[in-house]
């Protein structure tokens, strides 16, 4: 089978007041193949932009990168009060429901992080919520002898593997690139590349794509693509995990398949469903 791979998409940067920027992907200009990733943002912030606030339907993740200047300070209705060094990652499944809040750890001091949204298929939309999270030393890391290193956060990569285990698989890896690695694609799943810095350069089925700071691909196929580094080092995400090819309703904090599914989770929330938290 052919690997079908999308344009190359440049990140968009918003701001807010100095206080929230953010370089944002647009999935939706990746010809399908982003799914179930439904939002993927390289962010900094220094304030506290956003106030305890729901999620249903999806898992909302949040890895905080080795040069940010601070920690993150997680909280949920589930009763989990994390604080999240340079390094680590924590995953809200939020499933049927759940509140949350994340903020700099300290206030006033910046925190560099990725947000990342899963969507969850139709016959998870309704499973439990759940936190999960790894500190700085706790994530697991593959290395070669040519010096390149690769985080993994979640799922696995060669014979290491991530302890964290979502309600349905996928994979998020951090890439230093000095060299060259082989990125296995497996049947079924859909694969992002989000170039944070250097230059990259994706080669497959004979062809090189060029990847520059702040730009993503998608692609889906059976096999590996060879990942190098273009001019020094290289600096990426890596996420991918079973195409999902289902209807996407979203409003707000919510993901669902449809309207009805909406207006259950708005209820849930209304109800005091997804539990409570106060605003730090």
């Amino acid at each position: 089978m052919a690997t079908r791979i999308s344009d190359i998409v440049q990140a968009r940067r918003h701001s807010s007041g100095g206080i929230f920027s953010v370089n944002a992907i647009d999935l939706a200009r990746m010809d399908g193949l982003a799914a179930p990733l439904v939002l993927l943002d390289n962010f900094r912030v220094s304030g506290q932009p956003f106030g305890p606030h729901p999620h249903a339907g999806f898992s909302a993740i949040t890895y905080v990168f080795e040069d940010s200047p601070g920690a993150l300070r997680s909280r949920d209705s589930l009763g989990n009060d994390l604080e999240i060094g340079p390094g680590g990652i924590v995953w809200l499944q939020a499933g049927r429901g759940a509140q949350h809040q994340e903020v700099p750890a300290v206030p006033g001091t910046e925190l560099h992080g990725a947000q990342i949204y899963v969507n969850l298929s139709a016959r998870n939309k309704l499973a439990d919520p759940k936190t999960m999270h790894l500190l700085p030393g706790e994530v697991p890391e593959w290395r070669n002898e040519a010096g390149d290193r690769i985080r993994v956060l979640v799922g696995g990569f060669g014979n290491v593997r991530s302890p964290i285990a979502p309600v349905e698989p996928y994979s998020i890896l951090e890439a230093f690139l000095v060299g060259s690695v082989a990125y296995p694609l497996a049947e079924g799943d859909n694969s992002v590349v989000y170039v944070l810095g250097g230059e990259l350069d994706l080669a497959i089925d004979g062809a090189v794509h060029r990847l520059t700071t702040e730009t993503a691909i998608a692609l889906s196929g059976v096999g590996e693509a060879e990942l190098r580094a273009a001019t020094g080092g290289a600096h990426a995400l890596l996420l991918s995990g079973p195409a999902l090819d289902e209807p996407v309703v979203a409003e707000g904090p919510f993901i669902m398949t449809d309207a009805e599914g909406i207006r259950s989770a708005r209820q849930r929330y209304q109800s005091g469903e997804m539990g409570l938290l106060k605003a730090v």
